[in-house]
Parts: C-alpha cells; structure tokens; sequence
C-alpha cells in the first residue's frame, strides 16, 4: 500500500471514528424522514414487519421439525424456507384470529356478570332458563365484538402510526434546528403552530393510508 493510500485511509478511519452521529443534524434528518414514512405509510410498515417475524419464526421452525428428521444441507434449507414463507403468508391471518379470539374470551368471561344486572329485575324466571338467556346474550354480544376489533385493526393501527409518525416528525424538526448549521427564525418549541402542525401532519398520514381495506385486499 503506497504512502499517499495509508495517509487518506488514516484520515478516514480518523474522520469517521470522530463523527458525532447523535447530536449533528443527519441523526435528526433521518429521524423526520423515518417518521414520515411511518406516519404515510405506517400500516404498511406494520404488515412488512409482521410477515418478517412470522417468516423467522416458520424458518425457525421449519429446522427444528425437519432437523429432527435427519434432513440436512439444501433439502433442509428448502423445507426451512417453505416453512418461513409459509408462516410469513399467514401471519397477519393469524393475528387477526388472535385479536378475534382475546377478544371474544374478554368479553364472553366479563359480560354475563352486567347482562344478569340489566335483566335482573326485567326476568322473573330463575334457573335454567334466565341462565339460557344470559349465555345466548353474551355469545351474540361476545361475537360482535370480536368481529368489529377485527374489523377495526386496521383503523386503530393506521391512527397510531399515523399520530406516531406525525408527531415525531415535528419533534425531530424542533430538536434539528440548534444543530442545524445554518440560523433559523421559528416560532418558540412551546408555540401552538407546533401542535397544529403535529395535528394537520397526523391527520393527512391518516388520509394518506386510509382507514378502509383498498379494493381487492385480502
């Protein structure tokens, strides 16, 4: 290696272990972009996300199954695989089942006990047959709630990304700007336009992802 190589490698491994990532303006940068594709495309994110873990966990399991059968090399890695996006297909499926059954369990364990309140003094009969009522209720009560946290996952997922996003957004931008190398006149950290801002960034990433399924969804 010529001396002229040494000396800019030198330089560069110096410059580099030198760099203050955390309090010069690239951190806060990369904050605001990320929170910005959080707060437009947050949903999406948590989609991405969860199929990446449930691939790691089909692969996972796809070793620990066909290991135990004495597979190995590209036949084992092939059967991992299949298993990973196997998993990964199904993730959000199974989420979704999950959500449904919590929340029919919640409500099946708790809701008898203020149906029987409502109908105390609206039901004479006592015994099996009040009995018979209550559970009918509640199943039919149990199941719709059920159905509407399926169908509201996808509400309350994109309005948290989205107030997330939105509102991290400004926080970067607020704590960019003393770092920033060039002077800016702003309004104070503690202004109202800050908070309108937040508001108005959080809204359009709700706009933007929107709350319903896009047409031809699964």
């Amino acid at each position: 290696m010529t001396p002229e190589w040494k000396t800019a490698i030198d330089s560069f491994v110096e410059m580099f272990s030198n760099l203050d990532f955390r309090n010069g303006p690239l951190f806060y940068l990369v904050g605001i972009a990320a929170a910005g594709y959080c707060c437009m495309e947050g949903y999406r994110i948590y989609k991405m996300i969860l199929g990446a873990l449930g691939f790691v966990f089909g692969f996972r399991i796809g070793y620990l199954i066909f290991s135990g059968l004495s597979w190995t090399g590209e036949k084992l890695l092939m059967a991992e695989t299949f298993c990973g996006l196997l998993l990964m297909v199904l993730a959000y499926r199974i989420y979704l089942a999950g959500i449904f059954i919590a929340a029919f369990q919640f409500c099946w364990v708790n809701l008898p006990v203020y149906i029987n309140i409502i109908f105390k003094d609206k039901l004479d009969e006592t015994g099996i047959f009040r009995g018979i009522i209550v559970t009918i209720i509640s199943i039919v009560a149990a199941l719709a709630a059920a159905r509407a946290s399926v169908k509201l996952s996808r509400p309350v997922i994109v309005c948290l990304t989205a107030v997330i996003g939105g509102f991290a957004m400004i926080n970067y931008f607020l704590m960019l700007i003393p770092v920033f190398p060039y002077e800016l006149s702003l309004p104070a950290e503690n202004s109202i336009i800050w908070l309108g801002a937040k508001v108005f960034l959080s809204a359009a990433g709700v706009g933007i992802q929107g709350i319903k399924d896009p047409p031809g969804a699964a």
